[in-house]
């Protein structure tokens, strides 16, 4: 007997979701929501508090807030 498919879940998050915020995968777009991660590429980035940063595509903040924590100014477009 075949095995069926099943649905797979969506990955966003769910206040993202009850915004009206959707991200087009095909596009590039990604929610980064591990926060280990966002940890740990904003201490290999070696920042000072002098530095100014320029997020692309801030998305739902989680690495904007840890950016804020280690840098001067964050930008973003």
């Amino acid at each position: 007997m075949p095995k069926e498919k099943t649905v797979k879940k969506s990955r966003q998050h769910q206040a993202v979701q009850k915004q009206g915020i959707n991200f087009n995968k095909d596009f590039g777009q990604h929610i980064l929501k591990n926060p280990l991660i966002v940890t740990s590429m904003v201490e290999k980035a070696a920042l000072r508090t002098t530095d100014v940063v320029l997020e692309v595509g801030p998305g739902t903040g989680n690495m904007t807030v840890k950016l804020l924590e280690k840098t001067k100014k964050v930008n973003y477009c």
